[in-house]
């Protein structure tokens, strides 16, 4: 009797001390939709990193459910964990703060800190490592000058010009001078409705996920989701009421997934940071 319950008491002991299998981050390719698996490529701070990190999430209690944050744009946080920047498209400034160097990329918050005038920050999409150097993954231009390339007939991207902001699927290689463009993958939620081929794509992985898009008024929205869903669980939430999208298209997700913004210049900073990363789109109220 009492050497059955020694020899189970070991037993115990060797299971609990066995360690968890890390996990390898995926590193997405040039081939043809659909090439990407999320979470995306991200920086690797270990080889332990867990999939969906958990990372500090600052609440600021709101007086409304929506949040002035400059004129003609607001923010709000949800109880499940959404981050919500809305802005009309041609009231607000629109910078790309890029860094091809592995070494120098950062936080969303350090990005921001480096950003005095800038309002408001989240990452920029999906970007991959070729020759020692980060490169964006699909279209990103700001103010005409293309700092990536329309990746043709794939996803969908975000295109501001002219004051007005749509979403286009499966974009053309060429494109007029944008005040601003960033290309994601897999388009979401398209006129109202969930995307059909969102079925064949989603595996059912659980992750942190950013996402643009625009509702029946024209205006842009950028969501973060900081505890996680799939891609089906997320699209369903951005048909919620008070979010509202008519189209939204995937951006760059899991440890990559930031919001951040201040009530005002130089402010604390509140929302989801993100690992180190190598862009950063930010917003300020025109001069």
């Amino acid at each position: 009797m009492l050497r059955t319950l020694a020899a189970t008491l070991l037993l115990l002991v060797l299971v609990s001390c066995t360690p968890p299998s890390a996990t390898t981050p995926f590193l997405p390719t040039q081939t043809p939709e659909p090439p990407i698996k999320l979470a995306t490529f991200t920086p690797v701070i270990s080889s332990a990193a867990p999939a969906i990190p958990t990372l500090p999430t600052t609440p600021t209690p709101l007086s409304n459910f929506w949040q002035l944050l400059f004129p003609g744009a607001d923010i709000t946080q949800t109880d499940g964990g959404l981050v919500v920047l809305r802005h009309a498209p041609n009231l607000a400034a629109y910078h790309i703060l890029f860094e091809s160097n592995p070494e120098q990329a950062k936080q969303l918050s350090d990005w921001l800190d480096e950003s005095p005038q800038a309002m408001a920050g989240v990452n920029c999409g999906f970007y991959w490592e070729k020759e020692g150097k980060y490169l964006h993954m699909g279209l990103l231009e700001v103010n005409g000058e293309r700092l990536a390339p329309v990746r043709v007939k794939w996803g969908a991207a975000l295109l501001v010009r002219d004051g007005r902001a749509e979403l286009m699927r499966q974009p053309k290689k060429k494109l007029p001078p944008l005040m601003f463009g960033v290309q994601g993958w897999p388009t979401l939620v398209w006129q109202g409705e969930i995307v059909a081929e969102l079925d064949e794509i989603d595996k059912g992985e659980m992750a942190r996920r950013t996402a643009v898009g625009v509702d029946d008024t024209g205006r842009v929205l950028w969501i973060v989701d900081n505890q996680g869903s799939t891609l089906t669980g997320f699209a369903q939430r951005l048909l919620q009421e008070e979010i509202g999208l008519v189209s939204a298209v995937n951006l760059d997700g899991g440890a990559s997934t930031g919001l951040r913004w201040r009530e005002a210049p130089g402010d604390i900073q509140s929302g989801v940071d993100s690992l180190p990363i190598p862009c950063v789109i930010t917003f300020s109220p025109l001069e």
